[in-house]
């Protein structure tokens, strides 16, 4: 990866998100190239190890956003902070809607493009078969809404600066120490439930990977400004080909023997969870409707963007590179 465009520095980073499981791939990405590029952080808490390139300043959004964040100068936002635990709609909104319009609000003139880091979730429900950027938005969960309001004010305010916006959607973000996607692959294979599973497909991205594309992207946005042309874009992120979920349950350990017997078929359940009272079954259909229902999303536009590189490699053999370097088992002794 080149060091900027052909305009003789580096791009000035200002980010959030930076502790974050995204924020912190992006930073170890900066930190193997051979000059990384100059970020100023806004963290709640500087990390115990600080990194040499990296300028940590103490806020939240948004009710602790400190003066002179982002700071003069800074070329590129890329905005991995958001609220995504919360149900609470105003809380969503305050940080992911209002947050995110106060931040770019106090960003200076240099200012030549956002990534707003954003979700594939803003498609709605039901399953996705290559879905594309132009696709309409359908979100149908208060975080859904809250991330798209988020695209729409980073695409507003890049528009009247004639500036850049890269609204980044992956779907399911993986990588060695995944505590979410993965490890719910595991339990929905240990589920009673029928599933079409070779017909189910996912768009995957290794967070290390996600890191690199947002890392390129940044760059584009220097370069597009350099030759006076500016995008304000969705982003589709992933790979460029889906991996079933057949293909995950058996590159995952395999259950106990014997398997559940497979007598409820995923539909009903589905339906059933999404009518109870209850925030309990809410979040049930929820994970229902992500892991029985193909999340595929078209990449062309990435590509043209950074390239094919990253884009084709095997979905499989990233997952399968995860339990090479898990701990094996102690052997006893004979």
């Amino acid at each position: 990866m080149t060091e900027g465009p052909r305009t003789g520095r580096l791009p000035r980073v200002a980010l959030t998100g930076a502790t974050g499981y995204v924020g912190r791939a992006l930073l170890r990405h900066l930190s193997g190239m051979a000059s990384p590029w100059p970020v100023t952080a806004l963290v709640r808490q500087p990390p115990p190890r600080r990194l040499p390139f990296v300028t940590y300043v103490q806020g939240e959004i948004p009710g602790r956003l400190p003066a002179g964040f982002p700071p003069p100068g800074t070329d590129v936002l890329i905005h991995l902070a958001n609220e995504n635990r919360s149900r609470d709609q105003d809380l969503l909104h305050a940080v992911n809607v209002a947050g995110t319009r106060a931040l770019i609000g106090a960003a200076p003139d240099s200012l030549k493009g956002v990534l707003l880091g954003s979700s594939l979730s803003v498609y709605g429900r039901g399953a996705q078969i290559r879905v594309v950027e132009t696709a309409p938005a359908r979100p149908s969960t208060s975080l859904a809404h809250a991330r798209l309001g988020a695209e729409r004010e980073v695409a507003e305010a890049m528009r009247q600066r004639d500036a850049t916006a890269y609204l980044l959607r992956p779907r399911f973000i993986t990588g060695r120490d995944d505590t979410s996607f993965l490890p719910g692959i595991s339990k929905l294979r240990r589920l009673p439930l029928r599933v079409p599973a070779d017909r189910t497909h996912f768009s995957l991205i290794d967070v290390d990977d996600y890191g690199s594309v947002i890392a390129q992207l940044a760059r584009r946005v220097l370069e597009r400004a350099a030759s006076g042309t500016p995008v304000r874009t969705a982003v589709n992120v992933a790979y460029r080909r889906p991996v079933t979920l057949r293909a995950l349950f058996d590159l995952l350990a395999a259950p106990p023997s014997p398997g559940p017997l497979r007598w409820l078929p995923a539909a009903p359940v589905r339906a059933l969870s999404s009518v109870l009272p209850g925030q309990g079954a809410s979040r049930l259909a929820e994970q229902l409707d992500l892991v029985t229902r193909s999340h595929w999303a078209d990449v062309g536009l990435l590509e043209s963007e950074i390239g094919t590189a990253l884009t084709a490699k095997s979905p499989e053999t990233v997952v399968r590179s995860y339990r090479a370097h898990q701990p094996q088992p102690e052997q006893g002794n004979s």
